[in-house]
């Protein structure tokens, strides 16, 4: 029993100190020729080793991408001698042709020996008859600086189930780069064979000249062969990868014909043009118009187009709002647009000439300069409008007014001598003034009326911006900055713009139009007779003064910022009692 015991024990310390010291390392690939493109699959296999091993794979970064790694380990025994080994899979990408080599690695205290394969250059047809394969294409070989340059990667397949796909990320320094909408599926037949295609677009807009360097592409992702592993269930994969070669593009500089103090724009088309919210025909002095900008470039980003230089009219003024930038993608390319929008005030009668715009670009495909232009426009302006007072007078009133002023003078001396020559009585005399004191009330009340009445028709058509801005709830506080400015400033024409805007997006109601909309909308009796005295204000019928005026303004601005502070609080307080609320036992 004893030397049984003795004889298992050396036997354990021969095993031991055999795994432990010998372990000697084998390194072998699965083929030393290969096409660009395609991968190498390097085997490391450390005998007697039964643990993970450290490995430096450093060596490799030069000239090689390590794909992926994976590691299976392998027991037997043979005439009653156990032996065992681990191997260390590594599916190498070559990143350069020709003669490589795959350097010595560092493992389990051994060091392996360097490999030399052969890769081949990509040819078209290498390409045929393969089940994955990729292409890259760009429009150009010859850009301008800044101008757009479309990039396409096409990944070709016939193989399902693609899993964990992943592309080279498209990086390069000093240029912008975007990639249009989202990637193309679609099929397309290759030599007879019906491909599936996945294809990716970008504009690419380099930011100096010189030589433009696009990457090589790589793609990467797993398949399954329909196998499993027993133990855990889990499907076999095996790593798939396809290449594409990158370009090199010439970027030219800005041609010297392009005027030096203009913002450089290379497009295949540049188009501008305006609009107003009101004709022409009938402004009055006080009267408000918005002038509305739309550029639109075939080939650029809307970031890319330069804002309008502001300039000073006379007798108007000029209140910019903040310009509208879009991006959008028509045929494959960028179209970006850029809207500018501004309400003109009058101030004084007369002819008001608006000056045009002029916004020069460089035309990529006649490579020619060339004009967006928008011509003068003048604009009449009349008096301002004072409510019922300018109505015509009745024919007969104004037959009386042109008669013969001697004429009225004895009417009026005959009237004078039947007056003194009858006693009136004191009932005729109340009666009459009465009378006049009705007439008077009637006439008052009736010209509030029409005032109210031409109020209501100034009001500012749906066309003004604020009439097509979105109902959105970050457009509130938006307008709440403008109201908040206007008020600041004290203009009258902006604050009631910006009242009816806030309205709109605080109420989230497309039909609040006007200042009485608001204030029934508020149901504050206070703000009410605030927007009253802004009318009144806005068509010259306010009988206070000016510091009056400045304090109503202020009052009306605390008035709604309460509004909005208690509805924060409400939301806040909703909020809070929504996340102290369980969730339903069972989902619907």
């Amino acid at each position: 029993m004893v030397n049984l015991l003795a004889c298992l024990l050396a036997a354990a310390i021969t095993l031991f100190s055999s795994q432990t010291y010998a372990q000697p390392v084998t390194v072998s690939v699965d083929r030393t020729e290969l096409v660009r493109g395609e991968t190498v699959l390097l085997t490391l296999r450390v005998e007697g080793q039964q643990g993970g091993v450290q490995m430096d794979l450093t060596p490799l970064d030069t000239n090689f991408e390590v794909v992926s790694t994976r590691t299976s380990s392998q027991m037997r025994t043979v005439n009653s001698q156990m032996e065992s080994w681990i191997d260390y899979n590594l599916t190498l990408f070559p990143l350069v042709e020709g003669e490589v080599e795959i350097p010595s690695l560092s493992i389990a205290g051994e060091t392996t020996e360097a490999i030399r394969i052969n890769v081949l250059p990509k040819t078209q047809t290498t390409i045929a008859g393969q089940d994955l394969f990729m292409e890259t294409v760009v429009n150009k070989q010859s850009i301008y600086v800044q101008e757009q340059l479309l990039f396409s990667i096409r990944l070709y397949y016939t193989i399902n189930g693609i899993r964990n796909p992943i592309f080279t990320e498209l990086e390069m320094p000093e240029s912008v780069i975007q990639m249009i909408g989202t990637p193309n599926q679609y099929e397309k037949l290759v030599d007879g064979v019906r491909y599936g295609v996945y294809e990716k677009q970008y504009a690419i807009f380099p930011q100096r000249s010189g030589t433009l360097e696009i990457p090589d592409i790589m793609f990467r992702g797993e398949v399954t062969d329909g196998s499993s592993n027993y133990v855990f269930r889990n499907l076999n994969t095996r790593t798939i990868t396809a290449f594409a070669e990158g370009y090199e593009v010439e970027v030219r500089e800005k041609p010297a014909s392009f005027p030096a103090d203009a913002t450089w724009l290379p497009a295949s088309e540049i188009t501008i043009n305006e609009s107003w919210d009101n004709d022409f025909t009938n402004v009055r002095v006080g009267d408000a118009l918005t002038r509305v900008i739309r550029i639109e470039a075939f080939g650029l980003d809307g970031a890319a187009l330069p804002p309008l230089q502001s300039q000073s009219i006379d007798t108007v003024n000029v209140y910019p709002e903040p310009p509208s930038i879009e991006r959008s993608y028509i045929d494959g390319n960028i179209v970006g647009t850029r809207v500018e929008s501004s309400s003109l005030l009058m101030t004084a009668t007369g002819t008001v000439r608006i000056p045009g715009v002029t916004i020069p670009w460089f035309d990529i495909d006649t490579e020619e300069v060339k004009y967006a232009t928008l011509e003068d426009t003048a604009v009449r302006v009349g008096a301002a409008r004072s409510g019922a007072s300018g109505t015509a007078l009745p024919e007969a009133e104004v037959a009386t007014s042109e008669q013969d002023p001697e004429v009225t003078l004895q009417a009026d001396a005959e009237e004078t001598t039947l007056v003194n020559d009858t006693s009136t009585p004191l009932w005729v005399i109340t009666l009459a003034a009465a009378l006049t004191a009705l007439l008077f009330a009637f006439v008052y009340f009736n010209s509030k009326r029409k005032t109210a009445q031409a109020v209501r028709k100034k009001e500012t058509p749906v066309g003004a911006p604020m009439y097509r801005q979105s109902i959105a709830p970050a457009a509130e506080a938006v307008e709440y900055k403008e109201l908040a400015k206007a008020c600041e400033q004290n203009h009258i024409p902006a604050l009631r713009l910006a009242l009816i805007g806030w309205g709109r997006q605080y109420f989230a109601d497309a039909d609040l139009h006007n200042l009485d909309d608001l204030a029934q909308r508020t149901g504050i009796p206070e703000i009410r007779e605030l927007c009253v005295r802004v009318q009144q204000a806005l068509y010259g019928q306010s009988s206070g003064d000016e510091s009056s005026l400045k304090s109503d303004i202020q009052r009306l601005l605390t008035l709604v910022s309460e509004l909005r502070n208690q509805r924060n609080r409400e939301l806040s307080k909703a909020a809070k009692e929504l996340d102290y609320t369980l969730p339903p036992l069972y989902k619907a």
